[in-house]
């Protein structure tokens, strides 16, 4: 693949990132942000499900956003210190059902 092609990818997954940044805090409207216990950002965990694919696992979703430090910078996490995959295994079902529930908000606004 040439670099002006990777560029092109590159962007896109940046600006697929930020959408789904912009989509995520309006659906947790003000559960958006870091939990009163520390972690990532909320919106963080909803982003890094959206850009995994399906086959692929949380360990490989970690290992991936290793390699993507200004996906990292965009979601507000250090690609240096990740949090370990069974985090986001046991985020996805609970920022699920937030997303679910804030989508109306969002449809309506």
């Amino acid at each position: 693949m040439n670099e002006a092609k990777k560029r092109i990818i590159a962007v896109a997954l940046l600006d697929l990132v930020e959408k789904a940044l912009r989509v995520a805090k309006q659906a947790l409207g003000n559960h958006a942000g870091k939990p009163e216990s520390g972690g990532l950002p909320r919106e963080a965990h909803i982003v890094a499900y959206c850009i995994r694919k399906k086959e692929h696992t949380y360990t490989e979703l970690v290992d991936r956003l290793s390699l993507m430090p200004e996906v990292c910078d965009r979601l507000g996490i250090c690609p240096d210190s990740l949090p370990d995959p069974t985090t986001f295994y046991h985020s996805f079902d609970q920022y699920a059902l937030c997303i679910q529930q804030g989508i109306p908000n969002i449809t309506q606004s």
